[in-house]
């Protein structure tokens, strides 16, 4: 058959005729259409949708018959290259359940035949058209009659009768309802859909449910997710796909990051194994033996995939991650969090700081994916290779932004070769039962400890994690266990320490609200007042993306005084603790305004929408150093719903910021290091790049910080940091020392290099 180019592929076509299929007959439907225009020499492309109605009709249809024959196409493809051996049940369900697709897309279509059959002459009906018959007969022909009732809508049936998928109710009952305020004013009735799935912005709602107990997805969402993995796999067969190895990542993650904890529990754990695990008839030391033994077997060697072992690091240290929470959830440990026991009672405290250290080691972990430079390496290595003829390579002096930019282009165009990566983390989580509940720590989402800051004779710990919360409900979400645990291990210190948590998650948005709220709430528990603080910043509003109404306020004291009035109002998406002092940040906040004019914008009297989007991220990094200071928390947390986006973008412009007002070199390590930060949990987490909105938003602060320096000149821009920034702190945070783990430059021992 000769070979023909279309414009959308198959998968496009799948997701058209399944958008199309789905809709109720009261909605408005359209059909995409692709197009690509050459701009400045680059090619870009891009969508419209054709309504169904009379003016558009002739071109719907067109549209419509153009779906058909790709789906022949491909159908045809198919055959030519399967015709010997076609008795792959899982492929021919897929042909089979695109044909489904394409009679209910058919039917629907028909139902709009008065709309836009006026404009067009005979036929009448969709399935009259020569390209729906066409379809039909190659289907009937030559694969239908080979096809056996099957294996998907099994699998898509087993999946939704599941008795485990229902509601913990026992586990619910106790976890308060959330009443959303009044300024939350979205749609808590919207759906997740196909784009909204390939695009992994909100996959979290693929695992809470409604108020009702109801989903935000139709049960055919599975089915379609399905259909479009098992396409891509078929039609990509031949490609190599740069995640084929990602399990045997996990998996050294989970042996790295055991290790470091063992060796981190130290003499807890000897205490553990010389005076507590012989304690008998206690129902929480034979839960905490479980979880030690699950943990030791996790940081064995021989348990490594590579091995094929009969079990994993991975399952081990998941089941590490179960036992302890059946020991948290433990009536003993329960009672005693309720009720602290008599200070004579040696064995009870000695449990209680052992299960508390054990989360904490969680939390503290830093060897996992820094052990793993190498495997970055490659990935980066194989990433560069592909946008070779498109960009130069960089030269030795180019700017850090410079070279984030082109990893990130480069990863970009790798993951081409993996494309529905979001659709395959659902299909993993529907395997993995992992539908029931929004729960990160459970979910492979691991806290990290990134870098530390040295000034003075003080330490700070920058810990990379997810919200520690777990939600059901979109109304309902509680703190887990494991996290408080974690902050009352620092109670147990002398003085005690204090985490700082920078909640950038969204308080005035319907899906986000829950989480702020209990976050923010935990902090005036009697049991974490000393340890813990949490500070909500806005980064998801209309004001921080300077859209309407605030777009047209381009004089700099206006805008300046509206960003103050919003930073000191909670309706607005900030939240500061009583810990936080009014009047201390009404000062910070004139006085930091001040400097920033001055340094970045020569105090110019107006500022268009680029500056301010630059002067409000500008403005967050020294809150965020302040909020350091004021707090004198010993660890801190750039923490977004999943530490993937937001977070890891925010981590690394927090970074980056200190080595330059710095002036310090960034050395291999550092390079390789911020790849690692940035990158690697979007990449290793989601199995796709970093979302654009934030990255750009880094992006363009990182070069407006750079350009900066380059114009003033660096003894310029020192002098001005100096001058300006310096006062606003009390001690010498601003100038803190950065140290990142040391990143080994080889693949582990051992590793299969074939797993590449």
């Amino acid at each position: 058959m000769a070979t023909r180019h279309h414009q959308l592929s198959i998968v496009e076509a799948v997701e058209t005729l399944s958008n199309i299929a789905d809709l109720d007959y009261d909605q408005q439907i359209g059909v995409v259409q692709k197009h690509e225009i050459r701009l400045l020499e680059e090619n870009i492309t891009y969508k419209t949708v054709n309504w169904l109605h009379q003016q558009g009709g002739e071109v719907t249809i067109n549209l419509v018959r153009e779906i058909f024959r790709i789906v022949t196409y491909y159908l045809q493809e198919f055959y030519n290259g399967e015709h010997n051996t076609l008795t792959n049940h899982s492929s021919l369900e897929g042909i089979k359940a695109i044909m489904i697709l394409v009679e209910e897309a058919a039917k629907k279509l028909d139902k709009y035949a008065e709309i836009f059959f006026k404009t067009t002459e005979k036929p009448s009906s969709v399935t009259e058209f020569k390209e729906y018959k066409q379809l039909q007969d190659i289907y009937r022909s030559k694969i239908a009659r080979k096809q056996d009732e099957g294996s998907l809508s099994k699998w898509i049936l087993s999946l939704s009768l599941k008795k485990d998928n229902k509601l913990d109710e026992n586990f619910l009952k106790n976890i308060p309802i959330t009443e959303f305020p009044a300024e939350v004013k979205e749609n808590k009735r919207a759906f997740v859909n196909l784009e909204t799935v390939q695009i992994d912005s909100e996959y979290e709602l693929l695992q809470i449910r409604k108020q009702d107990s109801s989903r935000f997805f139709n049960p055919r969402l599975l089915r379609n997710v399905k259909l479009t993995c098992d396409l891509e796999k078929y039609f990509r067969a031949k490609k190599q796909d740069p995640f084929v190895s990602i399990d045997f990542w996990f998996d050294h993650i989970a042996y790295s990051s055991a290790r470091h904890m063992i060796k981190n529990l130290g003499g807890q754990l000897d205490l553990f194994f010389k005076e507590l695990r012989n304690i008998k008839n206690n129902e929480l030391v034979v839960a905490l033996n479980k979880t030690v033994m699950a943990l030791m077997f996790s940081a064995q060697n021989r348990n490594l995939l590579h091995h094929q072992p009969i079990k994993s690091c991975t399952s081990y240290f998941e089941d590490f991650l179960l036992f302890l929470r059946e020991a948290l959830r433990n009536p003993l440990y329960k009672k005693w969090s309720l009720e602290p026991p008599k200070k004579t009672n040696d064995v009870a405290w000695d449990l209680l700081k052992f299960v508390h250290r054990l989360c904490s080691v969680i939390y503290t972990n830093s060897l996992g994916w820094e052990e793993i430079p190498e495997l970055v390496s490659h990935l980066l290595k194989s990433a560069k290779q592909t946008i070779s003829k498109e960009y130069p390579a960089l030269d030795a002096d180019c700017l850090i932004w410079e070279k984030i930019a082109y990893h990130h282009a480069a990863f970009t165009s790798l993951i081409k070769q993996h494309p529905h990566g979001p659709y395959l983390k659902l299909i993993k989580g529907l395997e993995r039962n992992c539908l029931n509940a929004f729960d990160p720590l459970h979910q492979q989402n691991i806290p990290q400890q990134l870098f530390d800051m040295h000034y003075q004779d003080q330490r700070i710990s920058l810990i990379r994690m997810a919200t520690p919360t777990h939600q059901q409900l979109i109304d309902r979400a509680m703190i887990t266990e494991e996290f408080k645990a974690f902050i009352k291990d620092y109670g147990h210190f002398s003085p005690s320490k204090k985490h700082l948590i920078i909640n950038l998650q969204n308080r005035t948005s319907w899906k986000e609200f829950a989480r702020c709220d209990v976050l923010e709430k935990l902090q005036f528990q009697a049991d974490f007042l000393k340890e813990l603080c949490v500070v909500t910043l806005a980064i998801d509003t209309d004001f921080y993306f300077q859209l309407e109404p605030y777009h047209e306020i381009v004089e700099t004291q206006p805008f300046i005084q509206q960003f103050k009035e919003h930073l000191l109002d909670h309706h607005s998406g900030f939240y500061f603790p009583s810990e936080i002092k009014i009047e201390a940040l009404e000062n910070f906040t004139y006085q930091a305004s001040e400097a920033i004019l001055k340094i970045f914008f020569s105090s110019q009297q107006t500022l268009n929408r680029d500056q301010r989007l630059n002067f409000i991220e500008i403005f967050y990094l020294l809150l965020e150093i302040k909020l350091l200071e004021w707090t004198q928390a010993q660890t801190f947390s750039l923490m977004c719903k999943d530490g993937i986006d937001q977070g890891s973008t925010r981590a690394t412009l927090f970074f980056i910021f200190l080595k330059l007002i710095n002036r310090e070199e960034m050395s291999e390590n550092d390079e390789k290091f911020i790849d690692l930060m940035l990158f690697m949990p979007a990449l290793l987490l989601r199995e796709r790049v970093i979302l654009a909105e934030p990255f750009n938003r880094m992006l363009n602060t990182l070069k407006f910080i750079e350009e900066t320096q380059q114009k003033v000149g660096i003894e310029g821009f020192k002098a001005c940091i100096h001058q300006e920034l310096n006062p606003l702190f009390d001690s010498g945070i601003l100038q803190s020392t950065l140290l990142t783990p040391h990143l080994k430059t080889h693949l582990p021992q051992n590793f299969d290099k074939t797993s590449l």
